[in-house]
């Protein structure tokens, strides 16, 4: 809920994999504006959203589309930034042995009390695997990025969510839980990683 142009506005946006919509309400100007989109990219609802609401505020001179756009290319480019800077870093460890830590020490189950269960595992290369029980899309290879900070890479690759995996050590060395915040900027908010807090159960 919001105060545009002196009128009470309520607007609220939803999405699926491969979906996005928006609905606005301006109450006191009988309008309402409802986008559904078959994309992902909020840029388009916004965009057509405001370009109507500038029609009914006699707002003119404004290219909403082109403003929008050039901040979804800007936004695309520092997410392109930030994973390719993760990539370069997981390829310049990769078979270093000395910075790795044992994949023993990760092994385990780990409960947030809202997602539920997760497994650390050591597959048969020797890397480590994440495997949520409750959701069966999560799950995916780790790969080691730095400190005791992993890359989990879904099986799914359409999700677009890749994740860093950062656990906490007990004075053993040995990890009893983990956090997860997603690597590009531009991953769907509603994932919620970043409120996960995992602890080590088993």
């Amino acid at each position: 809920m919001s105060d545009v142009n002196g009128y009470f506005q309520a607007t609220h946006t939803g999405g699926l994999l491969g979906i996005v919509s928006q609905v606005t309400l301006i109450p006191e100007m009988n309008l309402g504006i409802i986008v559904l989109t078959n994309q992902q990219s909020g840029a388009a609802f916004r965009a057509i959203t405001n370009s109507i609401k500038d029609g009914y505020f006699g707002i003119n001179g404004k290219n909403r589309v082109k403003d929008y756009n050039d901040a979804r290319l800007k936004a695309e480019k520092r997410a392109d930034s930030i994973t390719s800077e993760v990539e370069k870093a997981i390829s310049g460890n990769e078979g270093n042995k000395a910075l790795e830590p044992k994949p023993k020490n990760y092994t385990g189950t780990y409960k947030d009390a809202w997602f539920g269960k997760v497994e650390i595992e050591k597959q048969k290369d020797g890397k480590l695997s994440f495997e949520s029980k409750k959701s069966s899309d999560l799950t995916g290879k780790m790969q080691f990025y730095k400190g005791t900070i992993y890359v989990v890479r879904w099986n799914d690759a359409s999700l677009k969510a890749d994740a860093f995996v950062n656990f906490t050590l007990d004075i053993e060395g040995r990890a009893n839980g983990f956090t997860i915040k997603p690597i590009s900027p531009l991953t769907d908010f509603s994932y919620d990683f970043q409120d996960l807090d995992f602890k080590r159960v088993e």
